[in-house]
């Protein structure tokens, strides 16, 4: 389990910063900084195979701010296709679109590729608050899609997201990391 090293080393003790009542966790896998390497993407992917459930998945399915690179990673990995949602309507026949209110923004976020009896996995890169979550949940249901798994990279648990999101929708989402975010730098305190 070397992957999990690098991981782990990415998102631990890491920079914060405010952004209103909320904090960002500065790293090299969601912000690139420093650069994201191929390493890291790599063993962040190894984990997400490891711990996802994909046997039953015909498509995977993300948003494409910050989760889009380990969506693209994933399918490569698994050959599995994915859909994407987006912060943008392209007006195209199939697209589903929803609303969602996360801690920095709000507005609707308009899902692609994914249709009626696929068997989903969601892939996130980090889960706060869990509004991305919950409207990604929502736009897979909404395509009338199955959703099979729900795997987030981190999770910050101040932020109560992913109690959030099993008590709105029944789902368990697995985090291969619990991150606090409560002192001036992150502090991974759970793996997977």
């Amino acid at each position: 389990m070397q992957y999990m090293s690098q991981v782990i080393q990415a998102l631990d003790d890491q920079p914060l910063v405010g952004f209103g009542e909320y904090k960002f966790l500065i790293n090299a896998l969601t912000e690139q900084i420093p650069a994201t390497t191929a390493e890291l993407l790599q063993a962040t992917t190894d984990w997400i195979v490891a711990e996802g459930d994909f046997s039953q998945a015909t498509k995977i399915a993300g948003e494409e701010d910050k989760g889009a690179i380990l969506v693209a990673s994933t399918s490569l990995a698994t050959g599995l296709p994915f859909g994407m949602a987006r912060w943008y309507p392209s007006g195209l026949k199939g697209q589903v679109a929803v609303e969602f209110d996360m801690e920095y923004t709000s507005g609707k976020l308009f899902l692609n590729g994914i249709c009626e009896h696929d068997q989903v996995v969601i892939v996130d890169d980090m889960i706060s608050t869990g509004g991305t979550l919950l409207a990604l949940i929502n736009a897979v249901q909404s395509a009338k899609a199955n959703i099979v798994d729900i795997i987030c990279v981190a999770e910050k648990i101040e932020y109560g997201g992913v109690k959030k999101v099993a008590e709105e929708t029944g789902f368990r989402v697995k985090s291969l990391l619990k991150v606090s975010i409560s002192g001036e730098k992150s502090k991974v305190v759970q793996t997977r």
